[in-house]
Order: C-alpha cells, then structure tokens, then sequence
C-alpha cells in the first residue's frame, strides 16, 4: 500500500540534504542572482542548482521576484552577520577593519548591492525594494556602532560614521575591480585588503 507522506503537492523531500530545502534555495538563488543578475536567472536556474524540481522552489516562492527579495535579504543579514563577528572580536580596530577586508575580498563574487538593486528596481515592488533596501541599512547600522565605539576610545578620528562605513566598503567593493581585459587591481585578496584598509585608515586618524 502507498504511504502517506502528508506533504502538499510540490513540497520537496528534506531527507537528501541536512540543511532544510527553503534555505538552499535562498543560499542557491542568492549566488545566482550575484553572479548573473535578476534578469539572468530563472526558476529553472535555481531548481536545478539546489537539486529540486521547479515545483518545489514555486512551494517556497511563488514568484521569482519574491525569491529574489528573500534572497537579497538573507544575503545580506549573512554579511552583515559575518561583519559582526569580526568587529567584535578584541584587537585593535585597525586589525578588525582588515580582517573584515579579508574576509569581504575572498569572496569571489563583487557584493555591490547598489548595483544588483539597481538591475532589479523594475521587476520587483516597491515594497520589496524598501524591503531590500532596509536589510541592507541594517547592515550598515550594524557596523556604525563599532566606529562609534573606536571614536570613543579615540582609536580614530570624531568622523561621522554613517560616512566613516559607506566609504569603507565603496573602497572595499574596489578590490574587486577588473578592467576590460579582465586583469585585477591588485595580484590577491590579501594585498588588495592589506593596501585598501592602509588608505582607509590614513582618513581616519592622524
């Protein structure tokens, strides 16, 4: 006799994967969207990446720009979470701004969200940009409060923060940089890092 599974048509099994399917996708789906833009990728693109059929992902997601949303947002609470990590660790701020650089540049994919809103701004709603737009100050609410913190144990200069984090990744995003023959800035992600925190931190103190 068949047995009952008690899931909704559609529904994928979880059994296959340790980590629940919802969560693939959106991990899937966020590194396909970095990678080939909103308007490059399809609900097929991320069912077959995680594995599912396209049934399952339409389960989680009804449309592509709610996958999208979701997405972007757990993307960036991802970031900001690892960011956090690293500012709160005790050493010196100069150290912890370049571990940040560290980490943030071996990532093989450019996080410049501005620009993959921006590629999206008319598939999506205005509710979700707002949506998206609102993950992405918190992280760089998130980050304020560590430069706050190194103005008030005079560790740098009594600069506006908000300023302070904007221009820190706007020169992080730089490490990333590649001209038209596809050639880097610099040879690793460890120079890049090391040379981009160096300039910043010049601006930050005397």
């Amino acid at each position: 006799m068949a047995r009952n599974t008690n899931r909704s048509l559609g529904r994928p099994p979880n059994y296959k994967h340790k980590q629940p399917t919802n969560e693939r996708i959106l991990k899937k789906a966020s590194q396909l969207f970095l990678e080939n833009s909103y308007q490059g990728v399809s609900m097929d693109d991320v069912a077959k990446a995680c594995d599912v059929t396209k049934a399952s992902v339409y389960y989680y997601y009804k449309t592509k720009s709610e996958l999208y949303t979701e997405a972007m947002i757990e993307l960036m609470y991802r970031v900001q979470s690892q960011i956090v990590k690293l500012l709160r660790e005790e050493e010196p701020f100069y150290t912890r701004l370049l571990n940040v650089a560290e980490a943030y540049l071996s990532v093989s994919i450019d996080l410049d969200t501005e620009r993959f809103i921006y590629s999206a701004k008319n598939m999506v709603s205005n509710h979700q940009l707002e949506t998206i737009q609102n993950a992405e100050e918190s992280m760089y609410h998130a980050m304020e409060d560590y430069f706050k913190e190194a103005i008030d144990q005079e560790e740098i200069l009594p600069i506006n923060p908000t300023f302070a984090v904007h221009a820190y990744i706007s020169l992080l995003q730089t490490g990333h940089y590649k001209n038209g023959s596809g050639n880097a800035i610099f040879p690793s992600s460890k120079e890049a890092a090391t040379q981009i925190v160096r300039f910043f931190w010049k601006g930050l103190t005397n």
